[in-house]
This record gives C-alpha cells, structure tokens and sequence, in this order.
C-alpha cells in the first residue's frame, strides 16, 4: 500500500482525466524573480526585395513604310480641309443670318416706298395740278427699240483675266491671295 501511497502524492497535478505539469498554478503568468525586467524589443523593418525585371531581346525598329507616311499625310490634310470647311460654313451661316435680317428691313422699306410712289402718281391730282397742258403723244412721238439682240455689259475699271501662261499666274496668285486673306 506504501507503493499506492507514493503513486498518489506525485508531482503532477490532475483534474479528472487532465494531468497537469508540475508548478503549475491553474492559468496565471509566473512573475519574474529578481530584476528581470522585460524590455520591448524594437521594431525593425522588413527589408524590401528589389523588383527585378527580367532581362528581354528586344526586336530591332524597323524601317517606316513610305506608303504609311503618304497616308498619315493624306488623313492630316484631309482633316484640315474638313476643318476649314466647317469655318467657311460657320461664316456663311452669319453671313445668311445676316442678309436675312437685311432683307426684312428691305422689304418693309420697299412696301412703304411704293405706297409713297403709288401716291404721288395719282391721275386725278396729276390732271388737276397740270390743267390743259397734259396731251396724249401723237404717232410721231412715239419711238420704238429693237431689243433682239443679246444683252451685253462692260464694266470699266476692272482688268479682264488672260489667256496662256500670264492669264494662269495671276489665277494661282489670286488663289494664293485669297487663301492667306482667308487664313487671316
């Protein structure tokens, strides 16, 4: 029974079926004996890898196509020719709006001028301020003009374009010339 004794008052404690280790003191932290004081320890950051890219060949340039080049200058000129084109139709759209409002006031001022005109030529006052004087033209007063030929105008003052290579150097310099009054 001595041996059953021993057995019993070992070292270990247990709860149950739960042996626990010797010294043991159900969950609570030891507390250091002596001066033993501990110290955070600093904080030290982790060092960063490098990125390194991997090593590539890369292919060599190659040479441009002349037909590329033609292209992109073609879609270029292309594109500024579209962009003039909507100034010019920005100018002429003012400029319509313009001769519109022109045109109204013309015509107000046209319908009370010839209500003016219709009033001076009124017969009866004609005949009245006039007395006896006033006669109908007899036959030999009366001229006839033979207007069967074609109408023609001349306008004094302007040069007339020429013909063969002066006629089309003025031309190119009268398109130059509008181009830079039309740029400016």
């Amino acid at each position: 029974m001595a041996a059953l004794t021993e057995r019993r008052t070992s070292v270990y404690g247990s709860y149950g079926n739960v042996a626990y280790a010797p010294g043991y003191a159900g969950g609570t932290v030891r507390i250091p004996a002596g001066e033993e004081v501990y110290r955070p320890r600093p904080r030290v950051k982790p060092r960063e890898r490098a990125l390194v890219r991997p090593k590539v060949d890369v292919r060599p340039a190659g040479q441009v196509a002349p037909f590329a080049v033609a292209g992109f200058l073609a879609v270029a000129v292309v594109a500024a020719l579209l962009v003039f084109s909507y100034v010019q139709l920005a100018v002429l759209g003012d400029q319509t709006a313009e001769l519109k409002s022109q045109l109204s006031a013309l015509q107000t001022e046209n319908t009370t001028l010839t209500a003016e005109f219709e009033k001076t030529f009124d017969m009866a006052s004609l005949q009245e301020a006039v007395g006896s004087y006033m006669t109908k033209p007899t036959a030999e007063q009366y001229i006839y003009i033979d207007l069967s030929e074609a109408d023609e105008v001349v306008v004094y003052g302007q040069e007339e374009g020429g013909t063969g290579v002066a006629g089309m150097v003025r031309a190119v310099g009268e398109v130059v010339d509008n181009v830079t009054e039309y740029l400016r």
